[in-house]
């Protein structure tokens, strides 16, 4: 997974992507940038690092807003810049003016002399222009992308999600595709039914087959 120059790993929460990070970093011995969506995405593969006994010198976790956040407050030069207040317009707006400034040879080697590679958490959660926008950054360094296509939730102001399943717009990421098929989180645990459970489940989504819940005993049904 981490040797390809684009991969994507395919996985549920709780079958081991930020361990699967953490896994990586061990066998690469260059600074690493870790992109999520949220702040507490980020302090959560923080702390898993952080137990692996990983130097923080080789690697730095930001969301995918404020490290486009960054480069825009730092170069650009409009006086435009909506108010951090009105959500609704500022961050379109900053990954709008980040996918320009990224296409810029300064800009680029910038980026270049401060990481040698990306990982990218929740991909399923981008949306078209922040997908669009990172795939600028995957043309700098290898960049292996981690989520889950039934997963998706979040979207901005009513902004289409990226597709993971979509061959053209996930260009090289799909050529070198990985899944984990573990229910790790249960197993470990010590709750392997409820995880084998919710394994069937999630393969019944994919196939498009009616779910039937009470057919899991280890899920308890309650009328509200």
């Amino acid at each position: 997974f981490s040797s390809k120059d684009k991969s994507m790993l395919i996985a549920p929460a709780g079958y081991g992507k930020t361990h699967t990070i953490a896994e990586c970093l061990k066998t690469i011995n260059s600074k690493q940038l870790i992109l999520t969506h949220t702040h507490a995405g980020v302090a959560s593969i923080k702390e898993k690092i952080k137990k692996e006994g990983i130097p923080n010198s080789c690697f730095e976790v930001e969301t995918i807003s404020s490290f486009a956040q960054k480069y825009v407050l730092a170069f650009y030069t409009g006086n435009d810049l909506p108010s951090q207040d009105d959500k609704k317009l500022y961050h379109p707006f900053i990954i709008e003016k980040a996918n320009d400034l990224f296409k810029l040879k300064p800009i680029r080697q910038i980026i270049t002399n401060s990481y040698n590679g990306l990982f990218i958490d929740e991909y399923q959660d981008c949306t078209v222009s922040q997908h669009n926008l990172l795939l600028l950054l995957s043309e700098l360094f290898p960049t292996h992308i981690l989520g889950d296509f039934l997963q998706g939730i979040f979207g901005f102001n009513g902004e289409q999600l990226v597709d993971l399943n979509d061959e053209l717009a996930m260009k090289g990421f799909i050529d070198s595709k990985y899944e984990l098929d573990k229910p790790q989180r249960w197993l470990n645990g010590n709750n392997a039914k409820l995880g084998s459970d919710l394994k069937s489940i999630r393969e019944d989504l994919i196939s498009k087959k009616e779910v039937d819940l009470n057919k899991y005993t280890s899920i308890e049904l309650k009328l509200i």
